[in-house]
């Protein structure tokens, strides 16, 4: 069976022998749908699922939901309960006890790049890139202004005000909002869209596009970013430059609320993640740096 008649087995046991509310039936529906979709994405199979696999799923999730416990929780309660049904079924041959235990948010929480990563980032894509400006220009979206990546991808030319250094993104629930453009990501825009962008055949007004002039994927950028992070000793995604931003806006004594405004989240309850992420890459560095920390 394939893994969508597999899925379409579980909704029928749902529906008809466990009398699930339609709703209810169509909730897990969604979030199991997202998983079949990660796995083709990531050329994996339903029958070779291993814990290692759901971790990286679920950090998927959490890091497209802000982190919100409810939504990891909610996903995960889904999978469980499929994978169950499957390992009944024999439609997987195998079920471990790490695939059934309930995770804790602090385990899908995104590690922090320091700023010697950062430069580092900066000095691979000089060396290695043949669109190093273009790449240049999407560290600094993510990482400079903290914007997710769907809206380091959609910023249009319109939505850049140079003389007055500010960028007018477009966030969740089509909300637009103020975040200030630095001198380094000015400069590197303008090398950008006065460089090599305009030497591409342009049917866009994106600012970050591909070598065929149309607005850079998801997976483009996730495959930009792999490629120059590839010897840093943490996984690192689109979401990990963003989560580097708020943790060093907090380091320097940011206040909490002005970091909810630049980051675009409705609730501070979201921005309150960080300040675990802040403490958390404090007692690294103190590690890291600090004498009395180190043993023989």
């Amino acid at each position: 069976m394939t893994n969508d008649e597999i899925l379409d087995s579980y909704l029928a046991h749902l529906t008809i022998e466990k009398s699930l509310p339609r709703t209810t039936v169509e909730s897990y529906a969604s979030d199991l749908k997202q998983f079949l979709i990660w796995l083709d994405t990531n050329k994996l199979n339903l029958e070779n699922t291993s814990p290692e696999n759901l971790n990286d799923f679920l950090n998927d999730i959490a890091a497209a939901s802000e982190y919100s416990p409810t939504t990891v929780a909610r996903h995960f309660s889904s999978l469980r309960g499929f994978l169950t049904y499957t390992y009944r079924m024999q439609f997987t041959p195998f079920l471990t006890d790490a695939m059934l235990s309930a995770p804790k948010l602090i385990r899908y929480l995104p590690q922090c790049l320091s700023e010697d990563d950062i430069t580092l980032i900066f000095e691979r894509i000089e060396e290695l890139s043949l669109q190093a400006q273009r790449d240049k220009a999407l560290i600094e979206l993510l990482y400079s202004a903290g914007l997710r990546i769907s809206e380091a991808l959609s910023l249009r030319l319109q939505d850049v005000d140079f003389e007055n250094d500010w960028l007018t993104p477009i966030g969740k629930g089509n909300k637009q909002r103020l975040v200030p453009l630095g001198a380094s990501a000015k400069q590197n825009l303008l090398e950008w869209i006065n460089g090599d962008r305009k030497k591409l055949d342009i049917k866009s007004d994106c600012i970050i596009l591909n070598p065929r002039g149309k607005p850079l994927s998801r997976m483009g950028a996730w495959k930009i970013i792999q490629r120059f992070t590839a010897d840093l000793n943490c996984k690192v995604s689109p979401h990990t430059f963003r989560h580097s931003f708020a943790t060093h806006c907090l380091t320097a004594g940011m206040d909490l609320r002005i970091l909810q405004e630049l980051l675009g989240h409705a609730d501070l309850t979201t921005t309150q993640i960080y300040t675990h992420l802040q403490r958390q890459f404090l007692q690294e560095e103190h590690k890291k740096f600090h004498p009395r920390t180190k043993r023989d």
